[in-house]
């Protein structure tokens, strides 16, 4: 990402670590795949921030642009298999409209949801949130 001159802003979850049962491997495919969406529709503004927070029981990770955006009257579809954004762009960008079909795959195979808060021109918000697992024991696995 530095290469091709992007910044990354890292928020890191402040206080204790929350224990969330994941398939590792899965959960990086996913956060790769956001990543990836935004540095191909950021344009000119090369700045992406990437957030853990808490919230209502689940442990988030937050990837924001400050790219071309997307309609709200999309971000029902964009998760859709095969589905493409209706942009200038979807001919300048290469992909196959599987990435943010494969992250909302497993994202729910983890019991979690992915969600978009999205304006045209003002970037786009996606969260993964997944659920925090009940500890009830020492020896218990995480």
């Amino acid at each position: 990402m530095k290469r091709n001159g992007f910044a990354v802003e890292y928020d890191p979850l402040p206080g204790d670590p929350m224990p969330v049962v994941m398939d590792a491997d899965a959960i990086s495919l996913a956060l790769t795949n956001l990543l990836d969406n935004a540095i191909k529709y950021s344009r000119e503004t090369r700045r992406i921030g990437l957030r853990l927070e808490r919230e209502n029981g689940f442990a988030t990770i937050v990837v924001a642009d400050r790219g071309i955006g997307i309609d709200l009257e999309e971000h029902g579809k964009i998760f859709d298999k095969f589905y493409r954004v209706s942009t200038g762009l979807v001919h300048d960008v290469k992909g196959s409209g599987l990435g943010l079909s494969l992250v909302r795959h497993i994202v729910e195979a983890h019991r979690g949801k992915i969600t978009v808060e999205s304006e045209p021109g003002q970037g786009s918000t996606f969260t993964i949130h997944l659920p925090v697992a009940q500890v009830s024991g020492k020896n218990e696995n995480r």
